[in-house]
């Protein structure tokens, strides 16, 4: 089994253009959905396509939503891998492939911002900047690492993760496999009142995490751990 894990919050063309590069990979993909709450007819467009799909009242909330999808695949479902995507991203079709042929535990592709960029022969090379936008954990650095720290909602979880991924002696890092990435596309697709709240809590959980480590997100010290 292959599943891929993806996060929906309306912007319902940008999740159309995922789900078919999903649909697209040239190894079979399972793709389930977990919509947090869209208003935008995302989950009768996933109803309609026959996507598997959970659907969650907690507006946003990607750690929360990351740790319940990962929870199922690996405690339940009893799976080996995850490949878990945004929704504002599209897929070359041999991303899933190249990444699990790679022998690391949480291994990611690079997004760039014009699809052009995903055509062409691939040039592999690792770097250790993960992207959480595309990434493939294996349930070895799940049972090394744990959940996603839910204390931080929507930001800042990704970096907390790289940092204690780190600590336990897992290389995470991106094998250099494009990705077209909308940056910042749920927030694009936002209504006014969702975009303020997104902002205030982002400035939470950038907050929440210089408390636990003692420094910022993006700061000379946080890249200092990783030299």
């Amino acid at each position: 089994m292959n599943p891929v894990l993806m996060l929906t919050r309306n912007a319902l063309e940008l999740t159309k253009a995922a789900v078919r590069s999903v649909l697209e990979q040239d190894i079979p993909a399972e793709l389930y959905v977990i919509d947090n709450d869209s208003t935008d007819g995302t989950p009768q467009f996933l109803r309609e396509a026959g996507i598997k799909q959970w659907r969650r009242t907690e507006k946003n909330a990607v750690s929360a939503a990351w740790n319940f999808g990962l929870e199922y695949f690996f405690t339940v479902a009893d799976c080996e891998h995850v490949l878990v995507v945004n929704n504002d991203i599209v897929l070359r079709p041999d991303t899933y492939r190249e990444l699990l042929e790679d022998d690391g535990v949480f291994v990611t592709g690079v997004g760039v911002n014009r699809v052009e960029q995903l055509v062409g022969p691939l040039e592999k090379k690792r770097r250790p900047h993960p992207d959480f936008s595309c990434f493939l954990i294996r349930k070895a650095c799940w049972d090394r690492v744990g959940r996603f720290d839910e204390s931080m909602e929507l930001y800042a979880s990704d970096c907390d993760y790289h940092l204690r991924m780190h600590k336990r002696g897992i290389a995470a890092y991106t094998i250099g496999i494009p990705f077209f990435h909308e940056a910042s596309g749920t927030l694009k697709y936002a209504a006014d009142d969702d975009r303020r709240t997104i902002e205030e809590r982002a400035n939470l959980d950038r907050e929440r995490f210089r408390q636990k480590w003692g420094f910022s997100v993006g700061s000379p010290e946080y890249a200092g751990v990783f030299d």
